[in-house]
């Protein structure tokens, strides 16, 4: 074998290798989020966070991307009780007429405790149409082109876990069926203890 042969070798594996990881990118690879109409960073809908002030429990009105309420009754100051806090742009509807928006949000009345919901809406409209009930617990993926699946995850305190850090959470899929998510499987992690291998 030559030393030019010995050259070209590694190049051709190496260009192959290239050509098969963006055949694979554009094959995996989520919707076009340039195909999506829905902008919930400018949107109105509903969240269920509740008013800490008022003898009120969710919905609350959210719009451009927060939901805001005053310190308390007297008070003239805003504060943000819910936010977006994260977007997935993915085909979670299979015959939709275009990819969906899971928008995972934040509510927080004061303190450490925070709660969390994703909705998903319809990609393919300017108007905030949720498809299905709201999902609780946090964002953590959605199963993008080829699966339905939206993950959730909740926290869960045991009774020795101080307030701030619990100890548990737990990871919930949902598929879309017969127009609603449905929880398909659900599993408990627990957090290593910091004097755990010690």
């Amino acid at each position: 074998m030559s030393n030019t042969e010995l050259v070209r070798a590694p190049l051709y594996v190496g260009l192959g290798v290239i050509a098969v990881a963006v055949l694979f990118g554009l094959l995996v690879g989520d919707s076009d989020e340039s195909e999506v109409e829905f902008d919930a960073m400018n949107a109105t809908f509903e969240v269920d966070c509740n008013s800490p002030w008022e003898d009120r429990g969710g919905p609350v009105p959210f719009a451009d991307g927060e939901w805001k309420d005053t310190f308390h009754p007297d008070s003239t100051n805003d504060r943000h009780m819910a936010w977006i806090i994260e977007l997935e742009v993915a085909e979670l509807v299979e015959g939709s007429p275009g990819p969906e928006v899971a928008v995972g949000i934040l509510c927080n009345s004061g303190g450490t405790h925070s709660e969390f919901e994703v909705q998903v809406f319809a990609g393919n409209s300017s108007e905030a149409t949720r498809l299905g009930q709201v999902l609780h617990g946090q964002l953590e993926w959605t199963g993008g082109r080829w699966s339905s699946l939206v993950q959730t995850s909740q926290q869960r305190w045991m009774p020795s876990d101080p307030h701030c850090c619990p100890s548990k959470f737990v990871l919930t899929n949902h598929e879309w069926r017969d127009d609603r998510w449905v929880e398909t499987s659900s599993e408990v992690w627990a957090k290593e203890s910091e004097t755990s291998g010690s």
